[in-house]
C-alpha cells in the first residue's frame, strides 16, 4: 500500500473514531453523529469538511454527499500503527487459554486445535492455527525391528520426538542382531543430521552394504517428505462466526467466505510465504497478496523458534474487525503456545 497522505491531529483524531465507530456498529459514521457523541470543540460544519478531506485523500468513502462515512483499508492501516503497543487482552481470556490449554494434553497438534477455537470465539471471526513445523528435520535416532525373513519395520525418531515408521525390503534375510548391529552403526553416522548432512556423511562413509544403503535411502525420503511445506497441518475453526457479521448478510458473500476460509489454501500460502518473519503481523484487505482474501484482513502471529520448530496463530475477519483485541488476544496466544513448546522441549530426553 502506498505511503499515507499526512493528517493534522485533529483529522487524525476524527479518523480514529470514525473508524472506532464503524468497527462497533458497522454504519456508516455521519457527522452529525460524530458531533453529539464526541466532544471535538469544533462545530459540526468543521467536521463535515474534514470528512470531505478525509475522503479526498483516500481515507474513507461516502456513497452520497450527505451520508456517513466508511472506513477504507488506508483508514484501518492509520488505526492499526495508532494501536500498534502491546495490550493486554482480558483477564478472562487468559484464564480461558491457560485453562483449557494447559489441561489438554501435551500435544502440538491437540494445542493448535484448541487454540484456534479459543482464538475465534474471543473474537468472534475466524480462528487459524498450524501445528510446529521444521524447515530442516533431523533424524535422532534409527530402530529396526524384524518382521519376516528379508522384511524389516524402520522406526525413525526425529528432532522433535515424532516418531514414523516404514516397511522396508531387503534384498537378504535378516535376523534381529543383524538389524540391531546395523542400526547402531547407521545411529553413529546419521543421528543428529538432516537430509542434507547425512547425504554428505555418506558419501563420506562409503560403507559397500546393501541393507545400508537400502535403509539410508528410506530415510532420506522420510526426512526430505517431513520436510515439505504441503505437510503443514492447519486448523480453521469459527466460520460461523464470521458468517454472522453484517458484512456476509448476502447469499453470495457468505458462500464466497465459505469456499476461501474453509478450504484454507489462500492462508496457507500466506503463513508459508512468511514462514521466515517473526512477531505479529496485520495485513488489510488490498495488501493480502492472493486475490480472493482481499475482502478480509488477517492478524497473524509465529509462535516457536523460527529456523526449528515454529507454527502459527492468527484470525480472520472482515477488514472491519476489531483489531484492538484481535491483535492483544493472537499476541498473547503467541507467546502461550510459545511457552508450552519450548517447556515440552525440555521436557524431551536428549
Amino acid at each position: 500500500m502506498d505511503k499515507a497522505p499526512s493528517l493534522n491531529p485533529r483529522r487524525q483524531h476524527l479518523l480514529e473514531i470514525i473508524v472506532a465507530d464503524y468497527i462497533e456498529t458497522a454504519a456508516p459514521v455521519a457527522s452529525q453523529q460524530v458531533a453529539r457523541k464526541h466532544d471535538l470543540n469544533v462545530s459540526p460544519a468543521t467536521i463535515r469538511n474534514d470528512m470531505a478531506e478525509l475522503e479526498e485523500m483516500g481515507y474513507i468513502t461516502r456513497p452520497h454527499t450527505s451520508s456517513g462515512g466508511i472506513p477504507g483499508d488506508l483508514a484501518y492501516r492509520f488505526f492499526v500503527e495508532r494501536h500498534s503497543l502491546p495490550t493486554r487482552p482480558s483477564r478472562q481470556f487468559e484464564i480461558i487459554v491457560q485453562g483449557a490449554l494447559l489441561r489438554a494434553a501435551a500435544d502440538p497438534d491437540t494445542w493448535a486445535r484448541h487454540a484456534a477455537s479459543i482464538l475465534s470465539d474471543d473474537v468472534r471471526n475466524v480462528g487459524i492455527a498450524t501445528t510446529p513445523h521444521i524447515k530442516k528435520v533431523k533424524l535422532k535416532q534409527l530402530q529396526l525391528v524384524h518382521l519376516h525373513d528379508n522384511e524389516a519395520l524402520m522406526v525413525a525418531v526425529l528432532q522433535d520426538a515424532t516418531i514414523r515408521q516404514r516397511l522396508i525390503h531387503l534384498e537378504t534375510a535378516r535376523t534381529q542382531d543383524d538389524l540391531t548391529a546395523i542400526a547402531n552403526r547407521l545411529n553413529s553416522i546419521l543421528g543428529g543430521k538432516t537430509a542434507d548432512e547425512i547425504k554428505t556423511a555418506w558419501d563420506a562413509a562409503r560403507l559397500p552394504n546393501a541393507a545400508d544403503e537400502t535403509i539410508i535411502s528410506e530415510v532420506l525420503t522420510l526426512l526430505t517428505d517431513e520436510e515439505r511445506d504441503d505437510h503443514l497441518h492447519q486448523y480453521t475453526q469459527g466460520l460461523h462466526h464470521i458468517l454472522n457479521q453484517p458484512e456476509f448478510e448476502s447469499t453470495l458473500s457468505a458462500r464466497d467466505a465459505v469456499e476461501v476460509l474453509e478450504s484454507g489454501i489462500e492462508l496457507k500460502r500466506i503463513i508459508i510465504e512468511r514462514s521466515g518473519d517473526s512477531g505479529l503481523e496485520v495485513i488489510i484487505g488490498e495488501e493480502n497478496p492472493e486475490q480472493t482474501l482481499r475482502p478480509y484482513s488477517v492478524v497473524l502471529a509465529r509462535y516457536g523458534k523460527p529456523g526449528e520448530a515454529s507454527g502459527a496463530i492468527g484470525t480472520v475477519g472482515p477488514t472491519r474487525m476489531d483489531y484492538t483485541r484481535a491483535i492483544s488476544s493472537v499476541r498473547y496466544l503467541a507467546t502461550f503456545l510459545g511457552g508450552l513448546l519450548a517447556a515440552l522441549d525440555d521436557d524431551r530426553p536428549s
